[in-house]
């Protein structure tokens, strides 16, 4: 390992000033997951970069979306890179998003910008996940222009994680499928920290139909979408159970049309976090049962969405993965420790869906991530990518599968 992790060194010496470069292009770049446009731009770019550096790269068309899911068509189709032609096996997965929480708007006033002297760097998703990014295309060129590739490696472009993925997921399952591992380039944990375990999350919503009516005149005419919405709400509210770490927020309510008018229509958005998949399943399938049960008569209510985000849980293999990440490390000056992060990532669709060893959070340190005060620590974009590529390197190797001949 230490061999490797000279040649890894010698590649990244004189890089960082193009790292940081390319990464204050695609900062600058709004790519909020509604921004279809800004998305693109990010992909398009990277895509760019990756061609002229001879790896295959593809913009991949969504899967079937659902008819009460439409508005999914509005988000970017997902990216995808690979060191050899598509038709060989996926081998190691550097996994990232390009779409963040920040709107255009705010993109505009909020521009990227580093302090070296206090080691922090500033701008709309510059540690979740745009440094990410750069580092998992650093580390795949080390790997690429150095002929240490043992199998071949895919990057996977999420569009909309930030949304649960529920298109990027499914429309980038047929390139990772059978991978021998991945490693997601989300934020690392300030000190060290690298993530083992997270919680899955999921994104549901529910659409109530009423009758309107005059509320003073003929109030008995009409059928109440919100007090059926209401009744809705506090009962889904009954499956929140913090002692399990189980999470039910209703975060976004709206209906009706005046005060003064019996409301026809209502919708709530509700978000969801457990721990294990069976806990995520049992969940929406507790939310369905209120959702299609009436409380006034005369009202109907239409659930879409469920599961997005699925838990990275803790494995065997996923430890495994981890020890060579924490040795991988040690290489470059870094201790890397595991953590349980209470958030969810696309790790989790990795490890439990696709059943691939899995670590989260390798990419560059940053903290206070979904805020107006989030930071990217820009020494440490360096020392993560080499780590990335120097697991990648081992993971190929520890986690074997059979091969086309080229890579025997």
């Amino acid at each position: 390992m230490a061999m490797h992790a000279k040649i890894i060194e010698d590649f990244f010496s004189d890089k960082e000033a193009q790292m940081l470069n390319m990464l204050e292009h695609i900062v600058n770049l709004c790519s909020f997951t509604g921004d279809r446009e800004g998305v693109e731009k990010v992909g398009r770019y990277l895509m760019d970069f990756l061609s002229a550096h001879g790896f295959y790269t593809k913009q991949i068309e969504k899967t079937e979306i659902p008819e009460n899911e439409a508005w999914l068509n509005t988000h970017c189709d997902p990216f995808v890179a690979k060191s050899h032609p598509f038709d060989s096996e996926a081998g190691i997965v550097l996994a990232g998003h390009l779409d963040t929480v920040f709107p255009r708007a705010y993109c505009r006033e909020h521009r990227f910008r580093i302090d070296f002297e206090k080691d922090r760097a500033y701008g709309p998703g510059a540690a979740d996940m745009k440094a990410g990014l750069i580092a998992n295309i650093f580390a795949a060129l080390a790997l690429k222009e150095n002929n240490l590739l043992v199998c071949p490696i895919t990057l996977a472009f999420s569009t909309d994680e930030e949304l649960g993925s529920p298109v990027s997921s499914r429309a980038i399952k047929q390139y990772v499928a059978g991978a021998r591992a991945a490693i997601n380039a989300e934020p690392g944990g300030v000190g060290g920290f690298v993530t083992l375990s997270r919680k899955g999350s999921g994104h549901i919503t529910l659409n109530v139909k009423g009758k309107s009516a005059h509320a003073g005149r003929n109030y008995q005419d009409g059928v109440s979408a919100i007090l059926e919405l209401a009744h809705k709400t506090l009962e889904i509210d009954k499956f929140l159970d913090l002692s399990k770490s189980i999470t039910v927020n209703t975060g976004l309510v709206e209906g009706g049309i005046s005060a003064n008018s019996v409301a026809p229509a209502a919708s709530s958005k509700i978000h969801i976090t457990y721990q294990t998949r069976e806990q995520g399943e049992e969940l929406v399938k507790n939310i369905r049962t209120v959702a299609n049960s009436v409380f006034i008569e005369g009202t109907e209510t239409e659930m879409t969405g469920g599961l997005r985000l699925y838990p990275l849980e803790r494995s065997e293999k996923g430890d495994m993965l981890f020890e060579l990440a924490r040795e991988a490390g040690k290489c470059f000056g870094m201790e890397l420790r595991g953590q349980h992060y209470e958030s969810a990532s696309d790790s989790g669709f990795y490890s439990s869906v696709l059943n691939i060893p899995t670590i989260c959070c390798m990419g560059p340190e940053g903290d206070n991530i979904h805020t107006p005060d989030e930071y990217l620590i820009p020494s440490t974009i360096l020392k993560r990518s080499k780590c990335i590529a120097l697991t990648a390197l081992y993971a190929a190797r520890k986690f074997k599968k059979p091969c086309s001949s080229e890579f025997h």
